[in-house]
């Protein structure tokens, strides 16, 4: 039998793991509520959701994103946002984005602005910053910023296409190897072996099955974030690539308003 003495210790260690139980309980969300605010989204199709944590939520437009917040698309979904730099950014369907870091010095100075593309596609515009302070990374590639517009594709296997519209880009792989990137209408390719290739037009034969319209759905559409048609297609694909003598850079020109 247990005495009166044992009853009281049960009692006590039952009460203090309670305790402990109510602490970890209360503790999550409170660790979610303190990440800093970071930007806000202007525009939200269908499904998009953001998980700060164990905390996860449905954003609509107008609402407030954080740091470290994982953010997702649906299937038909899209979102746009807005960060506090001005920095903008887009999400296609399918999508994956974690806000990782958001630094900001004394006299509101941002110092770093750190983005995850996990998968899926997206558009990036830079705020009023630095191109040094972005640190962009994806499953394949680290992507040097410039002061510039770009659309970057992340296939099935994790390979990663940029898409340039403006400025200047630095794309790197996951083994070192960089290729500067000023080719407007065109993609460089960082696979997961390490290979970062020239250059190029997207082909049919760089994602079996999948078409440009689907690695890039923003080309040629107005979006909140950027109200400019950039490029065409039939830019960037296999299309005509001379139009009465003229080359596809040329052409490229006369397409943006930049």
């Amino acid at each position: 039998m247990i005495g009166w003495r044992g009853y009281d210790f049960v009692r006590g260690v039952r009460s203090a793991c309670a305790a402990c139980v109510l602490t970890l309980l209360w503790a999550a969300p409170v660790v979610a509520a303190n990440q800093p605010e970071v930007g806000t989204t202007v525009l939200i199709k269908n499904r998009v959701t953001g998980k700060l944590g164990t905390d996860e939520r449905q954003l609509k437009t107008g609402s407030r994103v954080h740091r470290t917040e994982l953010l997702r698309t649906g299937p038909q979904a899209q979102a746009e946002l807005k960060l506090d730099d001005n920095t903008k950014l887009a999400l296609g369907p399918d999508a994956e984005l974690l806000l990782d870091d958001y630094v900001v010095a004394s006299g509101n100075d941002t110092k770093t602005i750190a983005l995850k593309f996990i998968k899926g596609t997206f558009r990036f515009l830079t705020g009023r910053h630095a191109g040094e302070t972005y640190k962009i990374e994806t499953p394949s590639a680290t992507i040097g910023v410039r002061g510039t517009i770009f659309d970057v594709y992340i296939g099935p296997g994790g390979d990663t296409f940029v898409l340039l519209h403006k400025g200047e880009v630095e794309v790197c792989s996951r083994t070192r190897a960089c290729r500067p990137h000023r080719n407007v209408g065109r993609v460089v390719r960082a696979t997961v072996a390490g290979i970062v290739s020239q250059p190029m037009k997207w082909t049919a034969t760089l994602v079996p099955g999948v078409g440009v319209a689907q690695a890039f759905p923003f080309v040629g559409k107005h979006l909140a974030i950027d109200p400019v048609r950039r490029l065409i297609p039939t830019a960037i694909t296999d299309g005509v690539l001379e139009q009465s003598g003229k080359t596809i850079e040329k052409t490229l020109k006369e397409l943006s308003p930049f």
